[in-house]
């Protein structure tokens, strides 16, 4: 079955959301404002005096007690250092979005809570597409699974590519090193072992793509998954915990079931779908 285009946004999705967003916003700005920065600097380039005496009234600039010139160096390079951090910083947020997925599939029925729990992170993806019964995209697949090795070598090995690493960007798809290049600028096929890593800003971009493609796609994933009664109720939910107040029966239905249609558009909740979930709520 192919995984629906609309996207669900229940609320532990709107989370995430507003999350990928406060992380791309603070990725950019760090980059921006290191360029700003380095601007800056160009106008004391050739001083003797350390930028502490330059601008003693900056937040933390003693430790950054360096002469212009020498901090503009460093800054030149913030992009390379951003981007090392940034990949790590975002497939963590998509690894801990993959969690609630399998979590709201275990809520179902569709896998065990031990395993929603205890599978690793290379393993969501296919843990998910099999409690769901249907397959998602592979090529931002293939590029997730070498994003994952880039950031194991940074983390545990220097940033240094090993073979497994070789291996992988060898395995991709033509379709997935053009899109890769596309995307961040650089290709990663011309990549040997022992090669140092440099990701920049082209793969920070890459991975925030990556990420957003397949959270998405994993959101079709669930639309298809998840028993229609297991949609009304969590719509309804997320409908009474957002308005507390709703006030009178009429009211209640009418505010949940916009709700509903703005936020679980893509399910086409039915009004009396969602008047029977309040109906059977009244009664228990």
């Amino acid at each position: 079955m192919p995984v629906p285009l609309g996207v669900v946004r229940f609320r532990a999705y709107r989370r995430y959301e507003a999350l990928r967003v406060e992380a791309s916003n603070a990725l950019m700005g760090l980059l921006a404002g290191a360029q700003l920065s380095n601007h800056l600097l160009q106008l004391n380039r050739g001083s003797d005096r350390l930028l502490p005496e330059v601008y003693p009234n900056v937040p933390h600039i003693r430790r950054f007690n360096l002469t212009a010139e020498a901090a503009s160096d460093i800054l030149a390079e913030a992009d390379v250092h951003l981007g090392a951090m940034s990949i790590a910083y975002v497939l963590a947020l998509h690894e801990d979005s993959l969690k609630t997925c399998l979590g709201m599939a275990a809520d179902a029925g569709l896998i065990s809570r031990r395993r929603a729990r205890e599978t690793p992170s290379a393993g969501q993806h296919e843990a998910l597409q099999l409690a769901c019964g249907s397959r998602i995209d592979g090529l931002p697949l293939e590029q997730l699974a070498v994003l994952r090795r880039m950031r194991n070598a940074v983390i545990h090995d220097g940033g240094r590519m090993d073979q497994g690493l070789v291996d992988a960007v060898s395995a991709l798809s033509p379709a997935a090193v053009s899109a890769w290049t596309k995307a961040s600028g650089s290709d990663p096929t011309r990549l040997e072992k022992g090669d140092v890593l440099r990701l920049g800003h082209g793969e920070m971009l890459l991975a925030l793509a990556v990420t957003k493609a397949i959270d998405r796609a994993c959101n079709g994933l669930l639309q298809i998954g998840l028993p229609r009664d297991h949609w009304i109720r969590e719509a309804v939910d997320d409908a009474l915990t957002e308005h507390p107040q709703a006030g009178h029966a009429a009211t209640v239905l009418r505010k949940c079931h916009g709700f509903a249609r703005h936020h679980y558009g893509p399910l086409r909740l039915a009004r009396a779908e969602v008047e029977s979930e309040l109906a059977r709520r009244r009664e228990c």
